[in-house]
């Protein structure tokens, strides 16, 4: 083997152990490195399911839920009855040219500035 060789295969041997330095380093490090989980501290305890869990806020009772309910049903009933307003097909097209208007205006000044 020649020297040239010899130095090509030891920069190649180098560079792959420089190459699994790095992936060896990416598994090591992160959050958890070192760190015990938070269940494993509890070996040999098992979970206790005859404990209810509360809620976070007080419950509503019946005769408060019945309340909301039929205020939120004749809510609902006023807005249905009422006409739904729509925009012409006009309002449409005029709020589309005045939107068009604002974004030309506003590249110009854009640009200006440029």
């Amino acid at each position: 083997m020649s020297a040239q060789q010899t130095h090509h295969f030891a920069t190649l041997r180098n560079a792959m152990f420089a190459v699994a330095a790095v992936a060896l380093a990416g598994c090591t490090s992160g959050p958890s490195a070192g760190v015990p989980q938070e269940g494993a501290l509890r070996t040999g305890a098992y979970p206790n399911f005859g404990i209810m869990p509360r809620g976070e806020t007080k419950q509503l009772s019946f005769e408060e839920k019945d309340r909301i309910t039929g205020s939120l049903s004749s809510a609902k009933a006023r807005q249905g009855s009422a006409p739904a307003t729509g925009s012409s097909r006009a309002e449409i097209e005029a709020r589309k040219r005045q939107l068009q208007a604002e974004t030309d205006a506003t590249l110009k000044a854009i640009e200006a500035t440029e």
